[in-house]
């Protein structure tokens, strides 16, 4: 396969059959709006942001929580989108590692043709901030062979999609057990039968690692239970243990069940003994990672820093509030040192501002001992004051998006680049030039390079990448409109295009 981008060729949806589902296919490709610059190029770089590997075997999860969110659940309005299980889950190593391979075939810029330089990553490359998930991430970009499973190599999948722990919530690829009738997304939103995928999603995967300098930023599924909720120590025994939680206490209600999925801390896991369960089995590599353990596994002291690429000056922040919640906010220390970077900063410089949260989810100043948290709105009146910022790189939101701060003449770019998790599963190329006194910043929209249609039989690597990218485009909780994932494509406007940054 030959990896091209979305100015030559791209994937769309089609038509919804009875039951909604929509297949995929192959459309052309969507040209630059935007005139092309020509200029001095200061740096190139992939971006790419919430892999979200997953250990979905992993009793630390609470898929359970997620069918409260199902259009016919009558909590579904007042408990609003939980997110805490996908199908495609079981899927996003092989997601990974197609995208790796597509990173490693283009390289050069689209537009301007200069070397790649690095390939930033924006966060949540993990799901549950698992010493496990993070193992894999490390392999998955400097390259080798691992399993992504848990509970043991020579165990039997102990995640909720197989049979053996039939629940007609969960999609179950292999289908139901002699007598029942299929799950709900087979039944109810036309899942496909996948004979096999269970087994094969858990077979060991190589990646060839990134042949680029990787760049990794901090984010709240990293250090946070499904991005929301502190590790404890009870909780670290739930991780490592026996037994999986696979429903919801008798009684609780809504209020009880909120701080497990909190915007904002504090938050806390419905853990009641009550609750129903399973036994699974133990595994020591699931525990969670330790306050430190993510800025080693990147050779750095600390999850915020500062690092060149080409003449352009990245500064990277550490957006995770550490207390609990999943939007984000940074603290007194980190946000003075931002300023003095910035103020040490040379005027002819470019600086682009790297982080997980993009500034409107910097809301969560939650913080039990009373210390300050820093917001959005208070980091961006920060930057416009340098006008050597011109471009803020984040994630998170699973979106492609863009906004604008500042005048018209002045001030920055703000983006996001869709997830490898939800659809459209895309990375982003951002070439950078210097015109003059200006800067153009030019975007191209990259799929990872995997068959547009599953064959509904294959089961290799880039085979299951297809299907989790199908299954992404199908979000049965969504299926009233597309327009979640319009939200999550973005416009034109924001994938394939030209930004300027006027520093003049």
């Amino acid at each position: 396969m030959t990896a091209v981008t979305t100015a030559k060729s791209r994937i769309i949806q089609g038509a919804a059959n009875e039951l909604g589902w929509r297949q995929l296919s192959r459309a052309p490709g969507e040209p630059h709006t935007g005139n092309l610059p020509e200029g001095e190029v200061v740096a190139c770089l992939w971006h790419l942001s919430d892999l979200h590997l997953c250990d979905a075997e992993s009793p630390a999860r609470i898929e359970y929580l997620d069918r409260l969110a199902d259009p016919d659940s009558p909590l579904a309005a007042e408990i609003g989108e939980v997110g805490t299980y996908r199908p495609q889950e079981i899927l996003t190593a092989q997601v990974a590692v197609s995208m790796v391979k597509t990173v490693n075939r283009i390289t050069r810029g689209p537009v301007t043709q200069a070397h790649i330089d690095a390939v930033l990553i924006t966060g949540d490359v993990t799901d549950n901030c698992q010493q496990n998930e993070l193992a894999w991430y490390r392999t998955v970009v400097d390259g080798g062979t691992f399993t992504p499973a848990s509970g043991g190599r020579t165990s039997s999948w102990c995640g909720v999609s197989d049979a053996r722990t039939w629940d007609e919530h969960y999609w179950h690829p292999d289908g139901p057990p002699a007598g029942l009738t299929a799950d709900r997304p087979t039944r109810l939103f036309g899942f496909p039968r996948a004979a096999g995928l269970i087994e094969a999603a858990r077979r060991p995967v190589t990646s060839p690692g990134l042949d680029y300098d990787v760049l990794t930023v901090h984010g709240n599924h990293d250090a946070l239970l499904q991005g929301t909720v502190a590790p404890d120590a009870s909780l670290r025994a739930l991780a490592t243990g026996g037994t999986a939680l696979t429903g919801i206490s008798p009684g609780l209600s809504v209020q009880d069940i909120a701080p497990a999925v909190a915007p904002h801390g504090p938050a806390a896991y419905p853990t009641d003994p009550a609750a129903p369960h399973r036994s699974v089995p133990r595994d020591l590599t699931r525990d969670f990672v330790e306050p430190g353990d993510f800025a080693r596994a990147e050779g750095r002291q600390r999850n915020y820093w500062t690092q060149h690429i080409g003449d352009l000056r990245l500064i990277c922040l550490d957006t995770v509030n550490p207390h609990g919640g999943w939007q984000g906010s940074v603290d007194d220390e980190q946000f003075a040192w931002l300023e003095q970077q910035l103020v040490d900063c040379p005027d002819d410089v470019i600086v682009a501002i790297a982080s997980h949260h993009p500034s409107p989810t910097m809301t969560n100043d939650y913080s039990p001992d009373g210390s300050p948290r820093v917001l959005g709105p208070e980091v961006v009146d920060l930057l416009l004051r340098f006008p050597q910022v011109v471009i803020w790189i984040a994630g998170h939101v699973h979106f492609n998006a863009a906004i604008h701060h500042g005048a018209e003449h002045e001030g920055f770019w703000e983006i996001t680049t869709a997830s490898l998790i939800d659809w459209p599963q895309q990375g982003r190329i951002l070439e950078f030039v210097r015109v003059g006194q200006d800067v153009a910043i030019v975007s191209t929209v990259v799929d990872h390079d995997s068959p547009v249609s599953w064959d509904g039989e294959s089961l290799g690597v880039a085979d299951m990448a297809s299907l989790s990218r199908l299954l992404s485009a199908n979000d049965y909780q969504r299926r009233d409109s597309t327009a979640l994932n319009e939200l999550r494509e973005g416009s034109p406007e924001v994938r394939n295009t030209v930004w300027w940054a006027r520093r003049a």
